[in-house]
């Protein structure tokens, strides 16, 4: 990680309310939080990174449980063949299943893990992570209430992977991007949904001109515009769609 600051909370005479803050779309971790879980956190150091910073990777190991205060962080799995495939991200209020599995048992997993805008966050040594474990029960409930809700996630995606065609991937994948943009036109280039969803340019290509066709879309360098969401949804929901 490029470390841009590394600021030790516990020195500050209001470091509980700077963690209230800094922590303030964590609510499940500090509102129960005991007093042992409080030691751990006020124990923690600022961090920062630039866009683009691989925070880990397969050859790496975890030295700190990281929850970002700020920015959003990309976890992705990559192939020899130059494919990527997006398998969450992580945004303030959210922890890294991989982070903490590494934590928890050091075993490393083929992913990697980057900066995907400047971000910001609290580290927390191993040891610490550890001590806390053991000791914070509200800790552990939290780190065990994040594993089972990353865990769904994680099926949920392999679900659609093993089940799902890609053409309708695709389609249920830019509903959810208009959604969030509300309907504005997304910045993404054929590679960048090639990226998002595990597959080739060349396949995503093919699929978003039958979706222009169909008048769902319309494509412009670097930017998708939505022209019908009633007909994207139809193509999201595999209906209507000629053999």
């Amino acid at each position: 990680m490029s470390t841009l600051t590394s600021i030790p909370l516990n020195r500050a005479p209001d470091a509980v309310d700077r963690l209230q803050v800094l922590l303030a779309d964590y609510p499940g971790l500090t509102q129960d939080a005991d007093s042992y879980c409080w030691s751990m956190l006020k124990n923690a150091k600022l961090h920062s990174a630039d866009a683009g910073t691989v925070l880990f990777h397969e050859a790496m190991e975890c030295k700190h449980l990281m929850l970002i205060v700020e920015g959003i962080v990309r976890v992705y799995k990559d192939s020899d063949d130059g494919r990527e495939m997006t398998l969450y991200r992580v945004e303030p209020g959210h922890l890294c299943i991989h982070n903490l599995n590494n934590l928890v048992d050091g075993v490393s997993y083929p992913v990697r893990a980057q900066a995907e805008t400047f971000v910001r966050g609290l580290a927390i040594p191993r040891e610490d992570f550890h001590q806390a474990l053991d000791e914070s029960s509200s800790f552990r409930k939290y780190v065990l209430r994040t594993l089972t809700e990353r865990l769904s996630h994680m099926a949920n995606l392999i679900s659609g992977l093993a089940f799902e065609r890609l053409d309708l991937r695709v389609a249920c994948w830019l509903i959810k991007q208009f959604e969030q943009s509300r309907g504005r036109p997304i910045e993404l280039t054929h590679s960048d949904v090639a990226h998002e969803l595990g597959t080739t340019r060349e396949m995503i290509s093919r699929i978003l001109k039958e979706l222009e066709h169909k008048r769902c879309i319309q494509l412009s360098r670097g930017r998708i515009h939505l022209l019908c969401k009633y007909t994207l949804n139809i193509a999201g929901a595999g209906k209507g769609r000629t053999k």
